[in-house]
C-alpha cells in the first residue's frame, strides 16, 4: 500500500488543484508516492520512515509511467515544519 497524491502540473511546473478537480485533463495526472504503508500484506507503518522510503524507492525503480517517487527530506523535520506552520 502506497501513500501519495494525484497531481496535475500546470505550465509553470506547480500543481494545479483546480485543473485536477475539473477532470478535463485526467490523461495528464501523475501520482507522486511519498510513503509505503504495507508490503506483501504486512503493515510496515511502525518501521522508521527512512526504511519505508528505501523500500518505496526499490519498488518504484521499475515504475509505471505516471508514478513518481516524491522527493523527501532526510532526518526528522517534523518539529521545524510544525513551528513554521504555526
Amino acid at each position: 500500500m502506497i501513500d501519495g497524491e494525484a497531481v496535475l502540473l500546470g505550465v509553470d511546473g506547480r500543481s494545479d488543484f483546480n485543473g485536477l478537480h475539473s477532470r478535463q485533463h485526467d490523461e495528464e495526472v501523475q501520482f507522486y508516492a511519498f510513503d509505503m504503508l504495507a508490503s506483501d500484506g504486512d503493515d510496515i507503518r511502525n518501521l522508521p520512515l527512512t526504511m519505508r522510503k528505501s523500500s518505496l524507492a526499490r519498488l518504484l525503480a521499475r515504475r509505471v509511467d505516471g508514478i513518481f517517487l516524491s522527493d523527501f527530506e532526510q532526518g526528522e523535520i517534523g518539529p521545524d515544519l510544525f513551528r513554521h506552520a504555526a
